[in-house]
């Protein structure tokens, strides 16, 4: 499983993968809507990894402001699953200010804020654009969580899980296993697709999401164990990190299983979840060694890294309760490998921290040409006494993404 889902059952479970030099961005971001209308973001965000980007952060509004302030900080909880549509929450505070957050323009910084950096940010644009970033973030989960209210309704149709990933740019990169045109793949992720591939009317595209849909709604029928993570947040990890943003990707097996830890990034709790999981522990010692930290970090959230481009991604995105690897060879292996495939064809630059027998069978999908490969045991006590610790693949990625002008990641998380 992603990482040892209540106490390491695999101990060779989890890879990860990093990516440093973006595509163009979409022509535009899906907008939230309030009360079921989706409207359209009239600009591209900026482009936090790109060394060359010519994208200026702009001023803020006070309702802007206050709507990212609102967006970062007033998450709705997500409420428990019921029988056709688990964890559904409806709109409220985020989605609201997550909506009034998609209103971002491109107004110029002043002129006094040019201090170049390596990544071609000033150190304002960087701390604007990470914001921009985080409420991007912020709105897509909104969106997902809608989309999953809105199918628990009675009657209303079965949920297409298209509808659930709703990040413009991956829903671009993804349209053939979503089922969508690539002119309709920006758009707010409502609806979804029917799970062909792009322009076909026969077979569904390699990795589609429409193989997985018959087995999913069984699984969420009425008397079953409850799956994890909830609906909302299967695609957590593609809504927060953006496909032309991603700079690293870990990859794990499958969420953790057990009650409040699957929140859709690989590796990744909740801040309020104790006790924190082994695997993740081992993280925290390896990059306190690597990296020098004082203390390890008291909670197990990783968004912050999701936010930087740091891709926390799962081979299967969701799991029976208290049963690991109980959704493998379902139909979620074809679709993470498209995901890997797409960013290896289609970016330059990215490193790939493989981490255990099983993420490094992915390397096969790699060009390595293009990208870096950094390999070493899994994070599990059962294994990472046998090459994990010891092998700083946290600063070794700074180095490499310094190497080509950008940005380190800050791996401690906040």
């Amino acid at each position: 499983m992603t990482s040892d889902a209540a106490g390491d059952v695999d101990p060779d479970s989890a890879a990860a993968v990093e990516d440093a030099r973006p595509l163009p961005a979409p022509a535009a971001d899906a907008a939230a809507a309030a009360g079921g209308v989706a409207a359209a973001s009239a600009s591209p965000r900026k482009r936090r990894a790109s060394s060359g980007s010519a994208d200026s952060p702009r001023k803020r509004s006070g309702a802007e402001a206050a709507a990212q302030d609102a967006g970062a900080a007033s998450e709705p909880a997500v409420g428990p699953e019921g029988a056709a549509g688990q964890q559904a929450a409806g709109s409220g505070p985020a989605a609201a200010a997550a909506a009034a957050a998609t209103a971002v323009a491109g107004d110029e910084l002043p002129g006094a804020e040019a201090a170049a950096v390596a990544d071609g940010l000033t150190p304002a644009q960087r701390a604007q654009s990470l914001k921009h970033t985080q409420i991007a973030a912020n709105r897509n989960r909104a969106l997902a969580r809608r989309a999953a209210a809105e199918a628990a309704q009675p009657g209303a149709p079965p949920l297409r899980l298209s509808s659930l990933l709703v990040e413009p740019s991956w829903r671009l990169a993804l349209a053939p296993q979503l089922g969508l045109p690539e002119a309709a793949a920006g758009g707010d992720g409502g609806g979804g697709g029917g799970g062909r591939a792009a322009g076909s009317s026969s077979a569904p595209a390699p990795g589609s999401l429409s193989v997985l849909e018959p087995f999913l709604a069984a699984e969420w029928g009425p008397g079953r164990k409850r799956v994890f993570p909830p609906q909302p947040d299967i695609f957590a990890a593609f809504n927060a990190c953006p496909f032309d943003q991603v700079r690293v990707v870990i990859l794990g097996q499958d969420p953790y299983h057990g009650e409040g830890q699957a929140m859709g990034l690989s590796f990744s709790v909740p801040r309020s979840c104790r006790p924190l999981p082994p695997s993740l522990l081992n993280i925290y010692k390896e990059a306190q060694a690597d990296l020098g930290w004082a203390d390890r970090p008291q909670h197990g959230d990783l968004t912050s890294w999701s936010v930087q481009g740091v891709l926390l991604l799962n081979t299967c995105l969701t799991v029976r309760q208290g049963e690991a690897n109980s959704h493998a060879k379902r139909g979620w292996e074809p679709f993470s490998d498209a995901a890997i495939r797409a960013l290896s064809q289609r970016r330059r630059g990215l490193v790939f921290l493989l981490w255990g027998k099983p993420a490094q069978t992915k390397a096969a999908l790699v060009d390595r040409s293009k990208h870096h490969v950094l390999e070493a045991a899994h994070p599990s006590p059962l294994s990472a006494s046998r090459g994990f610790f010891g092998c700083r693949h946290f600063s070794a990625a700074n180095k490499l993404l310094a190497a080509q002008g950008l940005e380190p990641i800050e791996w401690r998380p906040t």
